[in-house]
């Protein structure tokens, strides 16, 4: 379906891991060191629900509150972030920009568009990879900043209350169908990039309401061109 202008899109919000960025975060070991974290406190695998490592790890944080109290899931918490961080930033020192992703930036602010990026990566990580990403970008909102992450509603309300626009107003591009359902989640249009690990047709199964090859052919999209 070709772009049309009556969208009236003002604001463009990019996830960053796989979309504008490389990072080849090693998330078996993740997993791994998390789940033995886990089991240091006494919960296993079979006790949890959740999917996702930022999911699991909120779910243990609730259990351990209820079974042995405040201190012990805050200090659960504390060092399962530590171990994230520390994976991710160690990622982040051989991570990279995907070719095109700072001109695509740099054209969409030229157009006067707000742009945002938002991640459930950390803060530090993020900016090992991409130093100036304030100089790119009108809003950053990384995990540090947000209780509940993508696709939670509440991360992409904070940014595009940053940006000061509506959610029909925006449009939310990742790699993963997870972005497309945290768009969807709020009203924003959605666009799919094949430079991760998920494949067209599972966009298409998430709803997503364009999919283009990389971040690069969003200034064609926008323009009529697609």
């Amino acid at each position: 379906m070709p772009f049309s202008q009556n969208h009236l899109i003002k604001a463009v919000v990019f996830d960053f891991d796989g979309t504008l960025a490389v990072l080849n975060i090693d998330f078996r070991l993740m997993r791994e060191r998390i789940l033995q974290w886990m089991k240091s406190f006494g919960i296993g695998e079979d006790q949890i629900k959740e999917r996702y490592l930022l999911e699991i790890i909120d779910e243990v944080e609730r259990l351990l509150k209820m079974e042995i109290g405040s201190s012990e899931a805050e200090r659960f918490y504390q060092g399962a972030h530590q171990i994230l961080r520390e994976i991710e930033f160690e990622a982040a020192a051989g991570g990279r920009l995907i070719s095109g992703s700072k001109e695509t930036l740099s054209f969409l602010r030229e157009r006067r568009m707000k742009v945002g990026i938002v991640t459930r990566n950390c803060e530090e990580a993020v900016r090992r990879v991409f130093p100036d990403i304030d100089a790119y970008c009108d809003a950053f909102v990384s995990r540090n900043s947000v209780k509940r992450v993508k696709p939670h509603p509440d991360h992409l309300t904070l940014v595009m209350k940053s940006l000061q626009v509506s959610d029909g107003e925006a449009m939310m591009i990742g790699d993963h169908v997870l972005d497309i359902q945290a768009g969807k989640g709020v009203g924003m249009k959605t666009v799919g990039v094949l430079t991760g690990y998920i494949k067209r047709e599972e966009f298409e199964r998430a709803g997503a309401d364009y999919i283009l090859k990389d971040v690069s052919e969003i200034c064609q999209l926008l323009e009529g061109k697609i």
